[in-house]
């Protein structure tokens, strides 16, 4: 019995590490934010991000291969939106944690205010 349990313990570990992982990124981090609680196309966001249309298709597939962002294809178009619970959770502790409201449009802010002190 023990060796089954350890089993399923280590697979919950290597999926917990993986999400971890795949937030790790900035900018995937930033496309669960702005995907949070709404769906977005790829050239509607790939414009928010100010990245191009191919390097967030592949944020976009890790973070939908790891389960994390989800997809809706209608015709020819395909929509994503990120509701995953812990995520939503990790994002929710990163607002409280940072004093900053995980939120697409506090996260422009920040990121506004950020550039203006660099200036």
């Amino acid at each position: 019995m023990y060796s089954s349990d350890q089993t399923v313990e280590d697979e919950r570990l290597i999926y917990h590490a993986d999400l971890l992982s795949q937030l790790s990124n900035p900018k995937r981090l930033e496309v669960c934010i702005h995907l949070s609680g709404r769906e977005e196309d790829v050239n509607s966001l790939a414009k928010k991000l100010g990245i191009s249309q191919s390097a967030l298709s592949q944020h976009l597939t890790r973070l939908h291969h790891s389960g994390i962002v989800k997809v809706r294809r209608q015709a020819q178009f395909r929509y994503y939106t990120c509701d995953h619970p812990g995520v939503q959770q990790i994002l929710k502790t990163l607002g409280n944690i940072f004093d900053v409201d995980a939120t697409p449009a506090a996260a422009d802010a920040a990121k506004d205010d950020a550039q203006s002190r660099k200036r």
